[in-house]
């Protein structure tokens, strides 16, 4: 963007041109839509489209930008609450759920656009891989938290993990896609998962592994008559 918008109208002139290429990217590809297009969608001359963007690489990187604004924060709330390893099964869980129930044919739209940017659109690509480092980084300070609470399997590296676990997720989506079906993604995720998180377990069974601490009672202060009473007992 060359120029922000100082004014109300200004930053919703700039929201609905950005929403409006969101919808056409994700129905019609990037390099099919045209400035056109996402002018008239969203109800902008050219005039002011170039006001606020020096054309449409410079646009295209604004809607990736967007896009992952919008994805690292609908995911937050569940990377920050992540501290053991029903948590992470959980978001596993959650992330298959919510792709089986989506009926949005784009189910991830910061990774639909890996094969739609150029080589040449540097800072739309530049955003997109900012945008996946904050991904894995939500997931790695999450994953510390579980190996903090024990439940990584000896060896297990957070960092590593949170790598091994975006991965899975892009890919399962991918072969989702392909093939209409929402098990490759519940493997992909189950495959990263078994081999580092500690086995499901009852709480029974968890206190029983943990070492116990000996409590020794307290004693009882050994109580003494008053010196003067002494010989009324005797």
């Amino acid at each position: 963007m060359i120029t922000k918008p100082t004014t109300d109208r200004g930053r919703a002139t700039v929201s609905r041109v950005l929403e409006s290429a969101c919808v056409l990217f994700a129905k019609q590809g990037v390099r099919a839509t045209t400035l056109d297009e996402i002018g008239a969608a969203a109800g902008v001359g050219r005039g002011q489209l170039y006001h606020f963007f020096a054309g449409k690489a410079d646009l295209v990187a604004d809607v990736v930008a967007l896009q992952v604004e919008q994805v690292i924060a609908s995911m937050q709330p569940s990377f920050d609450a992540m501290s053991t390893a029903a948590d992470v099964r959980a978001w596993c869980d959650d992330a298959v759920s919510s792709y089986a129930s989506s009926n949005d044919p784009i189910r991830c739209p910061i990774g639909s656009l890996v094969h739609e940017l150029d080589h040449g659109e540097g800072p739309a690509r530049d955003a997109l891989k900012a945008g996946f480092a904050r991904w894995e980084a939500l997931f790695a300070e999450g994953l510390r938290r579980v190996a903090d609470n024990g439940d990584l399997i000896a060896g297990a590296d957070p960092s590593l993990l949170a790598h091994g676990l975006l991965a899975a997720y892009q890919g399962g989506v991918l072969l989702a896609d392909v093939s209409g079906d929402v098990e490759p993604l519940q493997r992909a995720l189950e495959a990263v998962t078994t081999t580092a998180l500690v086995p499901a377990v009852t709480a029974t069974e968890r206190a029983r592994r943990s070492p116990r601490r000996a409590v020794t009672p307290a004693r009882r202060p050994r109580r003494t008559q008053p010196p003067g009473n002494r010989s009324a007992h005797r």
